[in-house]
């Protein structure tokens, strides 16, 4: 298995469980420029791989609606240029997605049949990256998952508890709803994907869902922090790119298809901040009720 964007949040977390079951092949930004089919060409002759798994993104929301050039060739073009790559030598792909794709106004968990409306600049190139995906490789795999938080570099526990632990209070955004998820609990399915080569698009997350206030109080609560937390609307932010409101993936096709069976968010969660507590308090002491 060969893998872009390794160092990545989902990468970082996913990759002790693939490395046990794959013989894998890390690649990092530095050494893989995945907007270039000359050094993608090179690399797959070079190492020869049964599978890739596309990990390498643009993933600063905010941050591709200032950015709309950069974001629509790393997340749309790039990965449609490795599925070509991937033709020629007879590889599986595997691309990560999102539920940006969806505008949030269906109300009930979205399949993988439903239609898209992506709302923001990377939601809409991560959609181009699945079309180009598809059209240049039909037996790839397209993996969308949601509010993914683990070990390594920054994510909605570490930042919303820095807050915390800063101003005894907090404002957390109570209208958009998902299904937060913890990296590492991706690994397998992943793995499943890839060892059965299955084809077109396929959701995973954590089972259950909240709101983003509703997963801060749970995080509060478990850590036993005194703070005070009051719900907010998307309004009160202002947010370059609009948001989903509702977002929650329907993970019925993959479970069908492979057997996988997601944990709950809570109970997903509970074992994060168990194992990673002083990682979390990293240089911020917290308030204990």
């Amino acid at each position: 298995m060969l893998i872009t964007g390794s160092d990545g949040l989902l990468g970082t977390n996913i990759l002790p469980f693939l490395a046990s079951e794959f013989d894998v092949i890390p690649c990092i930004e530095s050494q893989w420029d995945i907007t270039s089919p000359g050094q993608s060409e090179f690399i797959m002759r070079d190492s020869r791989p049964d599978v890739l798994l596309n990990l390498a993104a643009m993933t600063d929301v905010d941050g591709c609606e200032d950015r709309q050039e950069a974001a629509f060739l790393v997340n749309g073009k790039a990965p449609g240029m490795l599925a070509e790559v991937c033709s020629r030598h007879g590889v599986h792909m595997i691309q990560v997605s999102t539920d940006y794709v969806f505008d949030g106004r269906k109300g009930s968990p979205y399949t993988e049949e439903d239609a898209t409306n992506p709302l923001s600049v990377y939601g809409r190139s991560k959609r181009l990256g699945e079309e180009r995906v598809l059209a240049n490789l039909p037996g790839a795999t397209i993996f969308r998952t949601e509010w993914v938080y683990g070990k390594g570099g920054a994510n909605f526990i570490t930042k919303i508890v820095k807050a915390a632990c800063g101003k005894g209070s907090v404002k957390v955004v109570d209208d958009q709803t998902g299904a937060p998820t913890y990296a590492r609990d991706l690994g397998r399915p992943v793995a499943e994907l890839a060892r059965r080569r299955l084809q077109g698009i396929y959701h995973a997350t954590n089972s259950g869902s909240c709101t983003w206030y509703g997963f801060a109080k749970h995080i509060f609560s478990f850590l036993r922090m005194d703070v005070s937390c009051s719900p907010v609307s998307s309004d009160a932010y202002a947010s370059r790119a609009a948001r989903p409101a509702y977002s929650v993936l329907d993970c019925a096709k993959i479970g069908a298809h492979t057997g996988v069976r997601m944990r709950s968010w809570q109970e997903a969660l509970e074992e994060y901040l168990t194992e990673h507590e002083s990682d979390i308090f990293l240089g911020c002491p917290p308030n204990r009720q």
